[in-house]
């Protein structure tokens, strides 16, 4: 098969680090965030970040920096199975076997965390290390918000101002796939996916979860998602991922601890910020240093 792959040859005996983008997003996320787009290209990356002087850099660019061999690919269908992309990175390890002497260290956002996850269930001789970013480990409710996403996909006008309504219409109907995706189903807590993960915690290999507790997706402008959610949905029904310092907007707290890690660590972000936040960076510098 062929794949949209980003590899930077590092220092000899360095580390091959991969990084794992997260469902609906490509590999510009990690190596070319200025030029990533969500909602099936419509709208920048920036959109959703906390503060409009965030740095668009992300890990993939500090550990190229620092002479580590990296490596990111686009998933060739970023909202289904995540059994499709498995299969991907086990190509691509394959592929790229002779840069992973010095072992293998795995960094994932969202459901990149997962696709690791289910890799690693037979694939963990030449692991060294797995850092999960805002990674649903038990799951997220948001997955069952499509009877809700009419009304508040309805109210996003007040946030991207300057879109046409036909830009706009085609935005909703991106929304409205995301949510019916086969892959967003596997983000159920009870899905089929985690009834059948059996990974566990292997030996020679460190195990680092990060989670945000901003919920606020769209902090940048002046109406807040979160206020956006409680004009459509009653408050008591208002899950953990929705609510100020218990999730990061799409993924709670609670569920993107890796049950077996070595290290958690939470940070007041929501789920895009975390891949450019100058301290979450550095913790990971710190941590691949530690492997």
């Amino acid at each position: 098969m062929r794949l949209d792959v980003r590899f930077f040859e590092g220092v000899k005996d360095m580390p091959l680090v991969i990084f794992i983008h997260g469902m609906g997003m490509n590999v510009n996320v990690w190596s070319n965030p200025s030029g990533a787009r969500i909602l099936g290209g419509k709208y920048p990356m920036r959109v959703l970040l906390s503060n409009d002087e965030t740095e668009m850099i992300t890990p993939f660019l500090d550990l190229k920096d620092l002479g580590f061999n990296v490596l990111s690919w686009t998933q060739i269908r970023p909202s289904g199975p995540i059994k499709i992309a498995v299969a991907e990175l086990q190509e691509l390890v394959n592929e790229y076997s002779k840069y992973a002497g010095n072992g293998i260290i795995f960094i994932c956002h969202s459901r990149g965390g997962l696709i690791a996850r289910k890799y690693l269930e037979t694939n963990y001789d030449s692991a060294r290390g797995l850092i999960t970013l805002s990674t649903p480990h038990h799951g997220t409710s948001m997955a069952k918000w499509a009877v809700y996403l009419s009304p508040v996909a309805a109210l996003l006008n007040q946030i991207l101002k300057g879109i046409s309504k036909k830009e706009m219409d085609s935005a909703l109907q991106r929304i409205l796939g995301f949510f019916s995706s086969s892959g967003l189903r596997e983000m159920l807590p009870e899905s089929g996916f985690f009834t059948e993960l059996k990974d566990i915690k292997q030996r020679g290999i460190k195990y680092v979860s990060i989670g945000g507790t901003n919920p606020d997706l769209f902090r940048a402008i002046s109406l807040s998602l979160p206020e956006l959610i409680s004009k459509v949905v009653p408050d008591m029904i208002i899950p953990e991922e929705m609510r100020e310092g218990y999730g990061d907007g799409l993924v709670s707290a609670a569920s993107s601890v890796l049950p077996y890690a070595d290290e958690h660590k939470d940070f007041h972000l929501n789920h895009a910020s975390v891949l450019f936040d100058r301290e979450v960076r550095d913790y990971i510098i710190r941590k691949v240093g530690s492997f």
